[in-house]
């Protein structure tokens, strides 16, 4: 199963064949800067573990939960996906995504993270998509605050990167 985004924009399974690309377009600081658990360097081994994690979530749970995001020639430039972190039949999941840079500021994420959440909705029947955002990475928070989600809290050094606390920002969108 694919999810059209529009005429530039589709979401597929993750493939082992992007091993190459996946590794070329998240080996990006800024990326690992924005995100908890993208290693920097990306190496070949991370994107087996990704690849074997992604086939595990699927076989357990019967969902596919992570997506590429891919241009029209099927040129990998990015990820999103749902957590599980409530388990397959709960009414609530999170979201989590990444773009490669030489997308950023082109409404591309918009778009995925607007025509993702629909599917959430529709097809997993879900009622409230939350997703955490570092509180410097205002990128992230502006697409979902176009998307429609409302922020709803701080979360006071909610995360440990790097050898420091970084607070982060919780927005939600509900059905």
């Amino acid at each position: 199963m694919n999810i059209k985004v529009d005429e530039q924009i589709t979401l597929t399974p993750f493939l082992r064949t992007d091993k190459a690309s996946l590794v070329r377009q998240i080996n990006d600081k800024e990326i690992y800067d924005n995100t908890l658990l993208i290693p920097f360097p990306y190496t070949e081994q991370d994107a087996d573990y990704w690849f074997d994690f992604v086939e595990n979530q699927l076989n357990t749970n019967g969902i596919q939960s992570n997506w590429a995001i891919r241009k029209e020639d099927g040129q990998l430039i990015g990820g999103i996906g749902f957590q599980l972190m409530y388990g397959k039949a709960s009414h609530k999941d999170e979201l989590g995504y990444w773009l490669a840079r030489d997308y950023w500021g082109k409404g591309i994420m918009t778009n995925v993270v607007e025509r993702f959440v629909k599917f959430g909705f529709e097809k997993r029947g879900l009622v409230r998509i939350a997703a955490n955002v570092f509180s410097y990475n205002k990128g992230s928070a502006r697409v979902l605050e176009k998307v429609g989600f409302k922020k709803e809290g701080v979360l006071r050094k909610s995360y440990f990167k790097d050898d420091r606390y970084i607070d982060g920002f919780m927005y939600a969108l509900i059905k």
